[in-house]
């Protein structure tokens, strides 16, 4: 928080955005329009998580949110630290209680669903505890973030928001560069979005919204994220067991859904 009030210009406001506490740099109208988040999705934030993924988080929300007027500031408090990740769009640091990400030259949807996207990873460590594989934080954090807007939190639907993604996937499989939810679903972080071209993300973002819009599997899904909460009094079984699918015919379900024909899982 030191670093990121030096790289910040002046004055510096801080005050309440939901139940997080807002830091910026922001100030007239571009502040007005941060406040006007705050009390859409920031302030929805909490019980859309709950009812869209079926769990809620074990301890009240407590965070900061730092958001930078100018992307140069940013850019230079991320370069000053090795630590922080080197991202444009902005980061989240869950063990810490922090958020930041520049907005001053960003469209406020694409502010909010930044926003949304890392506010869900801060939820996720007080939901699950341990770090979550990243193809599920990933997904999940985007079946928050791709449904925010500067005023609200839409309702899932489909692939609303997400039809770049599901292009891009599409082509991904046409060339047969993407791999399978077999593999997705086992990746370690070292190796998740790794490579010159990577599918990942894309895939991560729409195998978790087909999970939870599945009305056979959503329920199941959803079963299995409760037992793996820091709440759970049961061991989690492995995801294909708790949807009672095996990993290929998951694979043909999730390829129909997506609207490309399976082939031979690659």
């Amino acid at each position: 928080m030191a670093a990121a009030r030096a790289a910040l210009g002046l004055p510096v406001a801080e005050e309440a955005c939901g139940p997080y506490r807002l830091v910026t740099d922001a100030s007239g109208a571009l502040l007005g329009r941060l406040r006007a988040l705050c009390v859409g999705p920031v302030a929805a934030f909490e019980a859309e998580y709950h009812q869209r993924l079926g769990v809620a988080p074990s301890h009240p929300p407590a965070g900061t949110l730092v958001l930078f007027a100018e992307r140069r500031r940013f850019r230079r408090y991320v370069e000053a630290d090795p630590r922080l990740p080197r991202v444009a769009a902005g980061f989240s640091l869950a063990a810490d209680g922090l958020v930041a990400l520049p907005v001053g030259d960003t469209p406020l949807d694409e502010v909010a669903s930044t926003l949304i996207h890392e506010l869900a990873h801060l939820a996720h460590r007080r939901t699950f505890g341990s770090r979550l594989e990243p193809w599920l934080a990933e997904g999940l954090a985007d079946a928050l973030g791709y449904s925010a807007e500067g005023d609200r939190i839409a309702p899932l639907a489909g692939f609303a928001g997400l039809e770049g993604l599901r292009a891009r996937l599409l082509g991904g499989y046409a060339t047969g560069r993407a791999g399978t939810v077999a593999r997705l679903t086992g990746l370690s972080a070292g190796d998740f979005d790794r490579g010159a071209v990577t599918y990942d993300y894309d895939q991560a973002a729409l195998f978790v919204r087909f999970l939870l819009l599945d009305p056979e599997l959503a329920p199941r899904f959803r079963a299995w994220l409760a037992a793996r909460t820091v709440r759970g009094d049961t061991p989690a079984p492995e995801l294909a067991a708790a949807l009672g699918l095996d990993l290929d015919a998951l694979e043909r379900r999730f390829r129909r859904w997506l609207g490309t024909a399976p082939g031979s899982p690659r």
